[in-house]
């Protein structure tokens, strides 16, 4: 009895499991051609993600995977400035792991296929997305709808180039997931996939990531608080939490513990207040939510007219990239309509997301609401960023969430009851913001192209408003929730992909992949003569300096040692001697100062630096450059490109030694690295004493070279200091003979050691993670 009414029970269960499973199946095929749509927009055209994405991460990725087909740890970078401690900085994408696995499999991928795999990231956490529609029973196009807001939308396609924060804020929707899993189910494997993506997430080391992994920290509390016993429902998780907390510390701490230190170490530790606050959103900028033209944001050949630095300056430092909020029409209208007219931003389940939605704006406004000034001076973390708009991350991710459930919610209830108590505030509020946006641009002469934006895009909501209200049943909202949806993804896919906030012909950026044209003269012009020049193991440097875009850092790709690069961090002592700056394709952000006055200089010929690779004769650049003797190499007219001719060694071996404190040296540099002594601190132990006042008869050099090991054959006839004349930086250790010695900081730069009289080997390697380094950036960072 009662075999037949399980038997059908148990057909009906799985009937409705299958047909979830094919809805769920659908439902990450549909995104998956969303996101391919997408990418079709650069492939199709020939354009690429530019500025950061190629100028920056795409050089370092290429760094990286060069260093290790070399057999070479990529820590120390050689080629950015003279040397460079990518082991500690984020955007060297050394400790993303997708990125880090790739690299030993395409040493030289192409630039789209960079892009497309940052872009994978946005992927992944698109379907886990849709997963989490699953689990809350969102229709499929709700959570089709809210993936594509999150892939395509707002920052997503402003701040595209930025390739760390893109990646991390992708991995966040996975993360989520992997929490709730592991909470819900008590699953350790999930608990261990959970640290591992949010370690991930964490060292991204931005400012981006502090506020995802803030977001993370209150859904999970969010999560627990939800149970009807709350502490009793934690104690049953403690061993997941544990999993969840010591591992993600464990894949973190390391790295993080670098980066503190190269903070310490680097030209800029902290950012003040005044500085962080000219980069908040204006509030002006929240029209792009409804209408994304207008300011002009998405016009080619012009920066567009809204609030940025081109517009307000002195007073604000962003621009449109920043600045650009929209992520679909219907997002904005069920936002709007729905959410907060209707008040089912507030429905229970989605409070914590509106609360972080909120928490986000305002924290993006920075200046112009009291929070961000009170966090930066309060709370951890916080002072060390520079950008509080960075949060419009927070906020579209937030929203994407938000309409995956505001979109179901039509198709289960329908439109809510509206409440004049929100109406009446909402709707002034939109008036003031879009007659201030009109009159903002009439005061730059752009009202009729704002008109016509804003005009459209009251047409669009007109329209989708008729087509949410002409459906009443759940059958028939179904149906219009899924034309509209489709509707949004190919509306933010014609606006935000491939758009002129993340765009550019590869052409532009073919330095980096395949130099043509002019571009390819004057680096065969560069190759050919280092291949004929090279002498005694030295390593000549270089300085490209007013040669804009890509060669800002392609020496990373070139195989060149440059003494500047393009990057806000740099070794502190270092950026205060040679003072290369970090924008190499203005001339005029080239500090020349009383270390470095000229490249006629000591300290310029200590570096090494043979080769300038100028925009314009060398003659029209400050100082008096031209005393010291060079070979023009290519005279125009794309670049001019000289030798020096008065080679200095890159290894230098003297038993003159001269003991001062270093570090209140600067301005006399030049005079004290002229005398000719080795400049050693007078803190430094050495084993002898050195009175030699001229240079022993000696040979030494460089016999073997990687970037992260440099091996010296040295002859002396006396004990002398051997100086390698590349950045000091804590890691490096040496050895002479194969026996560790203390490496000393010499000629206020460089790595020196003390060597007995005879003939020997001294190797340089670079260890940072050597127990000693990392105990000595522990004291640095947390006991000093």
């Amino acid at each position: 009895m009662g075999g037949a009414p399980d038997k059908a029970a148990f057909a009906a269960h799985e009937r409705a499991r299958n047909s979830t499973a094919r809805d769920f199946a659908f439902g990450l095929t549909m995104v998956a051609l969303v996101w391919a749509l997408a990418l079709a927009q650069w492939i199709a055209r020939d354009l690429v993600v530019p500025w950061d994405s190629k100028n920056q991460f795409y050089a370092f990725y290429r760094f990286m995977a060069s260093a290790i087909e070399q057999g070479a740890t990529p820590f120390w970078n050689p080629f950015h400035y003279a040397g460079h401690p990518s082991v500690a900085d984020p955007q060297s994408l050394i400790f993303a792991a997708p990125f880090l696995a790739w690299a030993f499999v395409a040493p030289a991928p192409s630039m789209i296929a960079f892009d497309a795999f940052v872009f994978a990231h946005l992927l992944v956490g698109g379907w886990a997305i849709v997963a989490h529609g699953r689990g809350e029973g969102w229709s499929v196009a709700a959570s089709v709808l809210a993936a594509s807001v999150f892939i395509l939308g707002g920052a997503t396609s402003g701040r595209m180039n930025h390739v760390g924060i893109i990646c991390a804020y992708g991995l966040f929707p996975l993360a989520y997931l992997l929490m709730r899993t592991a909470l819900s189910h008590r699953s350790y494997g999930a608990a261990a996939a959970f640290a591992f993506v949010a370690g991930q997430i964490v060292l991204g080391r931005s400012q981006t990531s502090l506020l995802l992994c803030l977001a993370l920290l209150v859904l999970f509390f969010a999560q627990i608080g939800a149970q009807p016993q709350p502490l009793k429902h934690l104690r049953t998780r403690l061993g997941v939490v544990t999993v969840m907390g010591g591992m993600g510390l464990a894949f973190v701490a390391l790295p993080m513990l670098l980066s503190l230190q190269f903070m310490t170490l680097s030209n800029r530790p902290s950012t003040p207040l005044d500085v962080a606050l000219a980069s908040s959103l204006h509030p002006l900028n929240l029209a792009t939510i409804f209408a994304p033209n207008v300011f002009g944001s998405l016009l080619h050949g012009t920066m567009g007219w809204g609030p940025s630095a081109d517009t307000l300056p002195g007073y604000d430092v962003t621009d449109r990239a920043f600045n650009y909020l929209f992520g679909g029409s219907l997002s904005a209208l069920l936002l709007v309509w729905h959410g907060i007219g209707g008040a089912r931003v507030i429905a229970p389940g989605r409070r914590v997301m509106t609360g972080l939605f909120v928490f986000a704006l305002v924290y993006a406004m920075g200046r112009f609401t009291p929070l961000y000034p009170w966090l930066f001076e309060n709370a951890p973390g916080v002072s060390l960023f520079r950008r509080p708009n960075d949060a419009i991350f927070l906020m579209s991710l937030t929203l994407a969430y938000l309409i995956g459930a505001l979109a179901n919610d039509y198709v289960r209830d329908g439109a809510p009851r509206q409440r004049l108590i929100l109406w009446a505030p909402l709707g002034v509020g939109l008036l003031a913001l879009g007659s201030s946006a009109l009159a903002f641009s009439a005061a730059f002469d752009k009202l009729a192209p704002a008109s016509v934006a804003l005009g459209a895009a009251a047409a669009t909501f007109a329209l989708l408003v008729l087509a949410l209200a002409w459906a009443r049943s759940p059958k028939e909202r179904g149906l219009v929730l899924c034309v509209l949806a489709a509707f949004t993804c190919c509306e933010l896919i014609w606006r935000n992909a491939g758009s002129a906030l993340n765009a550019e012909p590869a052409a532009s950026y073919a330095l980096l992949e395949s130099p043509r044209g002019e571009d390819a003269r004057v680096v065969a012009a560069l190759k050919a003569d280092m291949a004929q020049n090279a002498a005694g193991g030295h390593r000549p440097r270089i300085e490209v300096l007013g040669l804009d875009g890509p060669w800002q850092n392609a020496s990373m790709i070139l195989g060149l040692e440059a003494i500047n690069g393009y990057n806000p961090l740099r070794i502190g002592d270092y950026d205060r001697l040679v003072s290369p700056g970090e924008s190499p394709h203005d001339v005029a952000r080239r500090a020349f100062t009383t270390s470095f006055p000229s490249y006629h200089c000591p300290l310029s010929r200590r570096l090494g630096l043979r080769y300038l690779v100028l925009d314009k004769p060398v003659q029209h650049l400050p100082g008096r450059h031209e005393a010291r003797t060079f070979t023009p190499l290519v005279e125009g007219p794309r670049a001019w490109v000289y030798r020096f001719d008065d080679l200095a060694p890159s290894v230098r071996v003297s038993s003159h030694v001269k003991l001062a404190a270093i570090e209140r040296h600067g301005e006399d540099a030049g005079a004290l690295l002229e005398a000719g002594a080795v400049l050693v601190d007078a803190e430094e132990e050495l084993s002898q004493t050195y009175g030699g006042r001229r240079t022993p008869a000696s040979m030494a050099s460089i016999s073997s070279w990687r970037p992260d090991r440099v091996e010296i054959d040295l002859h002396t006839s006396e004990a002398a200091i051997v100086t390698l004349n590349a950045p000091y930086y804590p890691g490096w250790e040496v050895e002479v003979d194969g026996k560790p010695r203390p490496i000393i900081k010499a000629d206020l730069l460089f790595r020196g050691v003390e060597a007995p009289a005879g003939a020997r080997r001294i190797v340089f390697a670079y260890r940072p993670f050597s127990r000693e380094n990392l105990l000595s950036a522990f004291r640095g960072v947390f006991m000093d």
